[in-house]
């Protein structure tokens, strides 16, 4: 039913001032729970490589003769294992009029936008560092980029019908096949945990996405639990962020970054980020009435040995 007849209604008003809120409001989607945990170096070039070495299994006949000589056994050598550095950038570009004028929830536009920037930046090295991205050397056009957690997985894998790893291979990391998908079980699990110790791993952190956090929530291995402090309504125990197993216990962390078909097992200790470029704002050339910036950082993702992780890939 419309306003009775000549109501004066502020859709026919000219002069009623806005109510513009001095906040804006950012949905925090910037953790990084893998880069967050993993240690960090320095790198000297665009191609860094370290080597890989392995203690091998116990001999149960090492036994000897009194006075025998002694003969020299094989050595194998190291493995020489390398990954490549990616440079990240986020640009913006203010115009000098935006940067003057009086603006809601900010006072510059340069300054909010670099914070944007700078966050946005970080979000793209966690999802590259725990996807399954291969390296790639720069050749013409072709950026050069770092191989991600997934393309170094080999040892401790669980994998459907038709998947395969990628690894190391002739400078580079390949990047996984994916397989058939299948349900997520604790014994899936349970067997890459197992692997991944019995090969001399000590992993501490689950990683997954949120479908598969739901359902690791939900193994039949942990009860239901309630909680019930005195004085307080009881609360019921929905989810699982600790998980203890045979080979130590887990830190299990949702990941916004992660493909979502996955478990990662990660020992922490195995991993670096190695920067050949911190992250730095600069000021680029002007060419008119703004002001230019970028973001940006090189790096790359040191795997100091993928036999100490594992995964549990192409879940539904």
């Amino acid at each position: 039913m419309p306003a009775p007849t000549n109501t004066f209604i502020t859709n026919s008003a000219v002069g009623n001032r806005e109510s513009l809120h001095n906040i804006i409001t950012i949905l925090n989607k910037d953790e990084t729970p893998f880069i967050s945990t993993i240690g960090s170096g320095d790198a000297d070039a665009t191609y860094e490589e370290w080597q890989l070495d392995a203690l091998g299994n116990a001999d149960t006949n090492n036994s000897n003769l009194e006075g025998d000589d002694t003969t020299a056994a094989a050595i194998a050598p190291t493995a020489r294992v390398g990954n490549r550095t990616q440079i990240l950038k986020k640009p913006f570009t203010i115009s000098n009029t935006q940067e003057a004028v009086k603006k809601a929830g900010r006072d510059s536009e340069i300054s909010y936008q670099t914070a944007l920037a700078g966050r946005r930046a970080k979000m793209d090295l966690e999802a590259i560092a725990c996807q399954n991205q291969a390296s790639i050397a720069q050749s013409g056009a072709v950026t050069r980029k770092l191989g991600g957690f997934e393309s170094w997985i080999t040892t401790n894998v669980s994998r459907g019908a038709g998947g395969a790893s990628g690894g190391f291979s002739a400078g580079n990391t390949v990047a996984p096949t994916d397989g058939t998908q299948r349900a997520s079980t604790e014994t899936l699990l349970k067997t890459v945990i197992r692997a991944a110790w019995t090969a001399g791993g000590k992993p501490t952190i689950l990683l997954m996405g949120a479908t598969q956090k739901q359902a690791f929530s939900a193994f039949t291995g942990i009860a239901t639990q309630y909680q019930e402090p005195k004085g307080k309504a009881a609360t019921v125990i929905g989810a699982v962020d600790r998980y203890v197993s045979d080979f130590g216990t887990f830190n299990a962390m949702a990941s916004r970054f992660v493909r979502g078909r996955e478990i990662e097992v990660i020992d922490p200790s195995l991993w670096r980020l190695l920067w050949l470029r911190k992250w730095k704002k600069e000021e680029l050339a002007k060419t008119g009435d703004a002001r230019k910036f970028h973001i940006i950082g090189e790096v790359t993702l040191e795997s100091r040995n993928e036999a100490g992780n594992g995964i549990v890939a192409d879940l539904t």
